[in-house]
C-alpha cells in the first residue's frame, strides 16, 4: 500500500560523516506527521554514503540517492523531483531539528492554510557546545514585503531550512539555480514567495543551525566576487517579474553593502559608477518608479550618487543617527 506522506524532507549530504549522525537522529525522532526522508549523497568521498545506507536500512521512512557531485542546489533539485509529500522541507546534513519541529510547522501550516510556513531557529556553536540565541528581525505577513526583506538578507526569510512549502509551488518546474553557490536559498525563496498567496510565521524555534569551522561562508576578502552571481541572478528575477522598479532602492542598497562589506565606504564609492550603477540601473523604467525613488535614480544615473552617499554616511557618523538608502 502506498503511504500518504505529509512532508518530504530533503537532505543534501556531501562529506558530512563527521556531523551527520546528529542530523539523522533528529529526523528519526520526528514521529508526527508522516514524513519521507530523502537523503541525497552528493558524490561523497568519505563514509557518508555508507552511513546513509545503514540508516535507511533501519529507518523505513528514509531512502538514499547516490549521485555524482553536483553541488547542494543540484542535490536539492533531485530531491524535489522525487518528493511525494503534501509539503516539502529542507535540511542541511550538519544541522538538526528541534523535538517535534516538523509537527509544529505542519500544524501551523494546516491551521492557517499557508503555502509557506516559516519559524525561528537557534545557533549551536560546536566548538563551545553552546546554544546561541538568534537575534530575531521583524517578520511580515505579505509575500511582496517578504521579497523586500530577502533582498536585504533577512535572517529568517533567506533560508530554505526553517520552512515548510506546499509542493505545488514547485510543480511547474521551479528549481534552484545550480550556477549559484552562495545565496541560492535567497534566490529560491524570492521566487517562492512571489508565487505564494498566503504565508505565516511561527514564533517558535524548530531548527538548530550548527556552526563549525567548515560551515563558515568564507573571508571578507573575496566576499564581493563570491556574492556577485547571486546579485546578478536577483536582478534577473526582479526584471523577469516586472518588479525591479518597486524594489529599486532595496536592490541598490544590497549591491552597495556587498561592495562596502569587503572594501569599505570610500573604496565602494570609487567604483560605484563603473561597477554598481550598471547593476542597479539596468532595466529600470523611470516612469514606473515612485516619486521618491525617481530622485534617487536621478542621482544614480547622473553619476552624482557617490558624493551624496558619502556625505550622508558622514552625517550618520557625526550625529549617531542611523541612515541608509532604505530608511
Amino acid at each position: 500500500m502506498t503511504r500518504n506522506v505529509d512532508i518530504s524532507v530533503i537532505v543534501p549530504c556531501y562529506n558530512a560523516m563527521r556531523y551527520l549522525n546528529v542530523c539523522l537522529e533528529s529526523l528519526k525522532a520526528q514521529k508526527q506527521p508522516e514524513i519521507e526522508i530523502i537523503l541525497i549523497d552528493d558524490g561523497s568521498t568519505d563514509g557518508t554514503g555508507a552511513q546513509l545506507d545503514a540508516f535507511a536500512a533501519k529507518e523505513p521512512r528514509a531512502k538514499v540517492i547516490h549521485t555524482e557531485n553536483g553541488g547542494v542546489s543540484a542535490a536539492r533539485n533531485r530531491g524535489i523531483s522525487l518528493a511525494s509529500g503534501r509539503y516539502i522541507a529542507f535540511m542541511d546534513a550538519d544541522d538538526a531539528l528541534e523535538e517535534d519541529g516538523l509537527l509544529r510547522l505542519y500544524s501551523a501550516a494546516v491551521k492557517s492554510g499557508a503555502q509557506i510556513t516559516s519559524a525561528n531557529h537557534v545557533l549551536f556553536d560546536m566548538e563551545s557546545s553552546c546554544r546561541v540565541p538568534v537575534i530575531t528581525e521583524p517578520v511580515v505577513q505579505q509575500p511582496l514585503e517578504i521579497v523586500r526583506e530577502i533582498i536585504h538578507m533577512h535572517r529568517i526569510y533567506n533560508n530554505l531550512w526553517n520552512k515548510l512549502y506546499v509542493r505545488e509551488l514547485f510543480e511547474d518546474g521551479l528549481t534552484l539555480d545550480e550556477g549559484v553557490r552562495i545565496g541560492e536559498d535567497a534566490l529560491a525563496n524570492m521566487q517562492l514567495y512571489l508565487r505564494a498567496r498566503r504565508v505565516v510565521h511561527l514564533e517558535e524555534t524548530t531548527y538548530v543551525y550548527r556552526v563549525h569551522r567548515q560551515s563558515a561562508m568564507g573571508s571578507i576578502s573575496g566576499y564581493r566576487e563570491a556574492h556577485m552571481p547571486m546579485i546578478r541572478a536577483m536582478d534577473g528575477i526582479l526584471r523577469k517579474n516586472g518588479i525591479k522598479e518597486r524594489f529599486f532602492r532595496d536592490y541598490l542598497q544590497s549591491c552597495i553593502w556587498m561592495f562596502e562589506k569587503e572594501a569599505g565606504i570610500m573604496a565602494c564609492m570609487r567604483v560605484f559608477n563603473q561597477e554598481i550603477r550598471p547593476l542597479a540601473a539596468e532595466g529600470i523604467r523611470k516612469e514606473h518608479l515612485s516619486k521618491r525613488d525617481r530622485r534617487l535614480y536621478g542621482l544614480v544615473s547622473a553619476g552624482a550618487f557617490p558624493a551624496y552617499y558619502t556625505a550622508m554616511r558622514m552625517i550618520e557618523k557625526m550625529t549617531g543617527r542611523k541612515w541608509g538608502i532604505r530608511r
